[in-house]
């Protein structure tokens, strides 16, 4: 795909990635949660700040497209604030209407999908 065929949504996430990076020290509770491979073209990590249940802040990690990387951004913006559990809740089908997703890309939105589920089943502690 060149440049054009991201819609302007992506292309301003790609290039400006809010809640990309590490999870700095701080109270709370480090959880992770991760999905996918380079092999299955997309992989994702986030890593949250659990306080009192609630999601104090959350960052992303990603490998893959412009839209795995900009899907990975509006749920970690997305997570802030939210009771953890909630972290399953990502809705599949407004991420792809927000980011104009072609239909091809799916698979792709159900492995942030994925990354996001497990932080929230798992517990994991951050790394």
């Amino acid at each position: 795909m060149s440049p054009t065929d991201y819609s302007p949504r992506v292309r301003a996430l790609f290039a400006g990635p809010p809640c990309a990076g590490h999870l700095p020290e701080g109270p709370g509770e480090r959880r992770r949660g991760e999905a996918g491979s380079p092999e299955q073209g997309a992989w994702v990590v986030f890593e949250a700040r659990v306080v009192a249940g609630r999601v104090g802040e959350a960052v992303f990690r990603a490998w893959g497209c412009p839209h795995v990387i900009a899907a990975s951004a509006l749920v970690a913006e997305w997570l802030g604030g939210r009771p953890i559990g909630e972290a399953a809740d990502v809705d599949v089908q407004a991420l792809a209407a927000e980011l104009d997703l072609p239909p091809a890309k799916l698979g792709r939105l159900l492995i942030v999908q994925d990354a996001a589920a497990s932080l929230a089943s798992l517990g994991v502690p951050g790394r």
